[in-house]
């Protein structure tokens, strides 16, 4: 059939690939994916009394419907585009694949928890997880280690910070495939550089929003503030906080209440959706943003510049994020297909060209610079990345990340000075 064929075969829910058939169809429990296109007919094979038809190796790949998104027709004919040459390449192998929602009733997660143990045969062998459901899968021994299934060569094109975001303890469990950072995104003349302190912030009036009435944890930005002025990770497994650190950031959200350049509505956004039209219709002046709702709103036609998330030293840093490759199955032959697999998807230009489709950026720094992305934007994320901060779940919902995140929300709020607030911290923590 055609790829304009499938294309039109919109909304159409994909039956699972038939024993023998090598055509890359996905299959979507319960999204819905348009049906994609088929590779170029594999040749038959001509048997002689000798000859017998290869075996097949099945792998099986889930895609969280993020990285391949629902009704869009670009990304679906490139992603069927490059698992139909794996296959061209691979004649050994059968592939399965099928969309799956990250989380949630019938997501991968909660399958992967819940099948690992009752029904392995259910479980995919290859799929992408999070950071943070990566730690947790590692954590409940879902997933398995990837050393030795890695070419030296693509973890030498990864960012380092990418790397480590695949690592547990010093072992790689996922190895990246899409990054996403957070930076602000503004309307206006003034260059990126006035955003990077707290100073230039008070000094030009210049307000931002941000995600800070975080309903668990602690809201990103204040923790990449927090850790600027002085504190660190560490803090946070130990419960002891770096006082200075969190009383200097704690203070320009009281001088900028003050001075009129921020307010408590800052409590109203607990995630970037909060406030995503507002910044659209351009009644919000700068906003925090994942790169990928940049990328996707600047290819949408909005005229956004960007700048780094202001901290006490000015030096731009952000909170790294992304979509890692991890390997379920525990099948040496099966492993041996997967590693195959996640060679062919990291190449730099099939990288390159899938990210762009999608927006988001991809972990390898040559696809980086193939992926279309504007050259100022592109020094400006690898800028990003090379100082970038990995959280982790344990970390953003410890006791000491719940009390300084009641301490930024009593300032912004007004109940309480940055002294005060500072005080009630350690008080909380040392009682």
């Amino acid at each position: 059939m055609s790829v304009l064929c499938r294309i039109v075969a919109l909304g159409l829910l994909l039956a699972a690939c038939a024993p023998g058939d090598r055509t890359a169809q996905i299959t979507s429990e319960p999204l819905v994916l348009p049906t994609l296109a088929s590779p170029q007919p594999v040749p038959t094979l001509a048997l002689t009394p000798e000859a017998t038809v290869p075996s097949l190796q099945s792998l099986v790949v889930w895609w969280p419907e993020p990285v391949a998104p629902v009704g869009d027709i670009q990304a679906s004919v490139i992603l069927t585009e490059q698992m139909d040459g794996f296959l061209a390449a691979h004649p050994d192998i059968m592939l399965e694949t099928r969309l799956k929602k990250p989380r949630d009733v019938g997501g991968i997660m909660e399958t992967l928890r819940a099948a690992s143990a009752v029904a392995p045969g259910a479980l995919p062998d290859v799929t992408l997880l999070r950071r943070d459901d990566l730690l947790t899968a590692v954590r409940d021994g879902l997933v398995q280690p990837l050393e030795g299934h890695v070419s030296s060569a693509i973890l030498g094109n990864l960012y380092t910070a990418a790397l480590e975001l695949g690592q547990v303890n010093g072992q790689l469990y996922g190895l990246p495939y899409m990054l996403e950072v957070q930076h602000l995104a503004y309307r206006g003349d003034f260059p990126s550089g006035d955003y990077a302190t707290f100073e230039n912030v008070l000094a030009l009036h210049r307000p931002f929003v941000f995600p800070a009435g975080v309903t668990s944890g602690l809201s990103g930005v204040f923790l990449l503030q927090y850790l600027s002025a002085g504190g660190a990770l560490s803090d946070f497994s130990t419960g002891e906080i770096n006082a200075e650190a969190l009383r200097t950031a704690l203070a320009f959200y009281e001088e900028a209440l003050a001075a009129g350049v921020l307010d408590m509505s800052l409590l109203n956004y607990s995630s970037y959706a909060d406030y995503r039209a507002a910044l659209v219709d351009g009644s919000l002046p700068a906003a925090v943003v994942p790169s990928t709702a940049y990328l996707g709103l600047t290819a949408a036609g909005q005229t956004l510049g960007f700048a780094p998330i202001p901290v006490q030293a000015g030096q731009p840093t952000t909170i790294l994020d992304g979509w890692l490759w991890v390997m379920t199955t525990p099948n040496s032959d099966r492993q041996l297909a997967a590693a195959r697999f996640l060679d062919w998807m990291s190449q730099s230009e099939r990288q390159s060209r899938y990210s762009q489709a999608i927006r988001m950026l991809p972990a390898l720094r040559g696809a980086l610079r193939q992926a279309g992305v504007n050259a100022a934007y592109g020094d400006f994320v690898t800028q990003l990345i090379g100082s970038a901060v990995l959280p982790s779940a344990e970390i953003t919902s410890s006791a000491a990340a719940r009390a300084i995140q009641n301490a930024l929300s009593s300032v912004l709020s007004g109940q309480r000075t940055a002294d005060e607030a500072t005080q009630d911290t350690f008080n909380q923590l040392s009682g």
